[in-house]
């Protein structure tokens, strides 16, 4: 079995990182997340303050539970199932852009803070990322493609978001209302609002609503199990659109501690390997093949903020894909992106993202001119 390093061109990193820039990073880090979800008069639960809810999220931390998450986005990108199956840089661009489309299912496994697996399934395909302990792996069975990675220190560190070709994996709600709770600060306003039922669990609901005219996001509602305080949903609305940005939320949940086998995984027979050393910077959710974590820049505060994401090392020094595969990926990446003085730009209804000619890629939950704004006073 060979254990292969795969460098993909800077480019095609740029575009698998605009769904790991967009989502987590200008959309949650900022604090955003609120669907129109119909409130149900029978459901009555002690009253809580807004602070008591947040606080009930908080506290569960360590829970253990499994379901089925659904994710669902709408940022106003075009279609790009014509590119998908196609194979190459293309099909990794295109996977990671259909995550900011359309509607996809995972079945979630949480046992505490050190035992996680994302199993996504769609057409007959299994893509897969399971923690146990310190032992991180991720799997692809369309192209059989598996990675392994042994954390250097398991407390407080949280699975990675990415597949073996660098695309990032749907996310769950506690994920997203993690980065949210501890994005709450004095330019949002946090409101209570009806009681409701999600995946047949009564719950309280706390809207957000940002005091900052500069971001694009609209208001939040956060979603929270009464029983066990583990967030149940998380959507995000954007300003002047009537449906939700993007959404993630339990279609069913189980609160009883899912199997040990659950997370034990073998890669199986004929897979392709790769080792992945462990990750030198401070994120540990976010490297390359060779275990670097990507350079970042954090600009402003709240729900404005812009992230930035440097170029590696091997990004600097590789080449540039040639083929099909190239032309698949450019021709994807010109749907989306525009070309502008230093580089290309997305404006979505919710973000917008700047990638620089240097390689650099910036994110915010900003539109584009306020984007391009900031990037060229640095």
């Amino acid at each position: 079995m060979d254990n292969a390093a795969r460098t993909p061109s800077a480019r095609s990193r740029s575009a698998r990182w605009i769904p790991a820039v967009v989502v987590p990073a200008a959309v949650v880090a900022a604090g955003i997340v609120v669907p129109s979800m119909a409130a149900n008069a029978e459901v009555v639960l002690p009253d809580k303050t807004p602070q008591q809810v947040l606080e009930l999220a908080a506290s569960s931390a360590g829970a253990s539970f499994s379901g089925t998450v659904e994710q669902t986005s709408d940022l106003g990108l075009p279609d790009v199932s014509s590119f998908q199956g196609q194979g190459g840089a293309g099909d990794a661009t295109s996977d990671a852009l259909e995550l900011l489309t359309g509607s996809h299912t995972a079945e979630v496994f949480v046992d505490g803070t050190d035992k996680q697996r994302v199993q996504v399934v769609e057409d007959l395909a299994e893509r897969d990322v399971v923690r146990d302990g310190d032992s991180v792996w991720t799997w692809d069975s369309e192209s059989k493609e598996a990675s392994h990675l042994t954390l250097p220190d398991t407390s407080g560190t949280e699975v990675p978001t990415a597949l073996p070709d660098g695309t990032a994996v749907p996310q769950t709600p506690a994920e997203l209302a993690s980065a949210l709770l501890s994005a709450v600060e004095p330019t949002t306003t946090v409101t209570a609002t009806d009681n409701v039922k999600v995946a047949g669990r009564t719950a309280y609901q706390v809207v957000l609503t940002p005091d900052d005219p500069a971001t694009l996001v609209g208001s939040a509602t956060l979603t929270v199990d009464s029983e066990t305080g583990v967030p149940l949903k998380v959507v995000v609305a954007a300003k002047g659109q009537a449906d939700p940005a993007v959404s993630v939320g339990f279609t069913s949940v189980d609160f009883s501690a899912p199997s040990s086998d659950v997370f034990a995984f073998t890669p199986p027979a004929g897979a392709d390997v790769t080792e992945v050393p462990a990750p030198t910077g401070d994120d540990a959710r976010a490297h390359d093949a060779d275990g670097e974590a990507p350079e970042k820049t954090v600009l402003g505060s709240g729900w404005s903020t812009i992230v930035g994401i440097a170029p590696s090392a091997a990004d600097a020094g590789a080449s540039a894909p040639t083929g099909d595969a190239a032309d698949d990926s450019s021709a994807l990446l010109d749907q989306v992106l525009t070309p502008v003085d230093g580089g290309k730009v997305l404006q979505t209804s919710l973000v917008s993202v700047f990638v620089g000619d240097d390689g650099h890629v910036w994110a915010g939950a900003v539109d584009a001119d306020a984007l391009q704004a900031v990037v060229a006073a640095q």
